[in-house]
């Protein structure tokens, strides 16, 4: 069974400038060095060590990563439990209007997202990962931003199938056997997508390519190595869709993490 949360841990020695990142599952933002310049509507807002950025499933975002005295870290939290929908009401009735995804948390929550940023999830139970998320989301709702994260407390059909991709995402995923998988025929397969919006191969792109993101950030070097493991048999190609998801080639990207 896949974890409750993921983490990731980003860095940057350079600006990085992407666009169009996907963002598959609720995920809380928290940029511990350096700053995040966040292209949002018709604003620009900038995320730093002092705020969160709270960002529902099926967006996508455009950034820059800007380091300053030292390197530019971040972690993103991905959150793969829906709250019950108590603590959303909960979180609805205690909110003040404000429609930015910025948000200035209390030392409390600040603790415990740097305890789950240390903890090993993989060694938790799926119970016990339960009880340590119910505690945050807890802390959310009663902050009234819960709710900023998750519309409702079921899963979107599309974040279901990008958590199933995400599991191997370098395999030759079939839309037939994928389907299967969630035992719809093809027709009713793609009306479910089509009803949220979007399609199969978007999000099997999108979650490519974010795993690209993550081995680069890995240490992972050689761009054929990278393909591969991102499912793509030809370098050129990888290079070409990387390039048309976030703006930048593969090959400038990885300047980014070296000297």
């Amino acid at each position: 069974m896949a974890n409750c949360i993921k983490i990731n841990h980003m860095y940057g020695l350079h600006t990085q400038r992407l666009r169009n990142v996907a963002i598959h599952s609720p995920s809380i933002f928290w940029v511990k060095s350096g700053h995040k310049l966040l292209f949002w509507q018709d604003s620009e807002l900038t995320l730093d060590s002092s705020n969160l950025l709270l960002a529902r499933a099926n967006q996508q975002l455009t950034f820059e990563n800007k380091p300053e005295r030292e390197r530019f870290s971040s972690v993103q939290f991905s959150l793969h439990l829906t709250p019950p929908e108590d603590m959303l009401e909960r979180s609805v009735s205690l909110a003040e209007h404000n429609d930015s995804p910025l948000y200035v948390p209390n030392k409390n929550i600040f603790h415990t997202l740097e305890v789950f940023a240390h903890f090993n999830w993989n060694e938790l139970s799926h119970k016990a990962q339960e009880f340590w998320l119910l505690g945050l989301y807890q802390q959310l709702a009663e902050a009234g931003k819960l709710h900023r994260l998750f519309a409702s407390h079921t899963l979107p059909f599309a974040q279901k199938l990008s958590d199933y991709l995400i599991q191997e995402p370098g395999q030759d995923h079939q839309l037939n056997k994928v389907a299967e998988h969630f035992s719809m025929s093809r027709a009713t397969f793609i009306r479910r997508l089509k009803k949220e919006q979007t399609q199969f191969k978007d999000i099997l792109t999108q979650v490519r390519m974010n795993h690209a993101l993550s081995l680069m950030q890995q240490g992972k070097r050689q761009q054929i190595d990278i393909a591969l493991r991102c499912g793509y048999q030809s370098q050129e190609r990888f290079s070409q869709r990387f390039n048309q998801q976030f703006g930048i080639t593969p090959k400038q990207y990885l300047k980014t993490l070296t000297e």
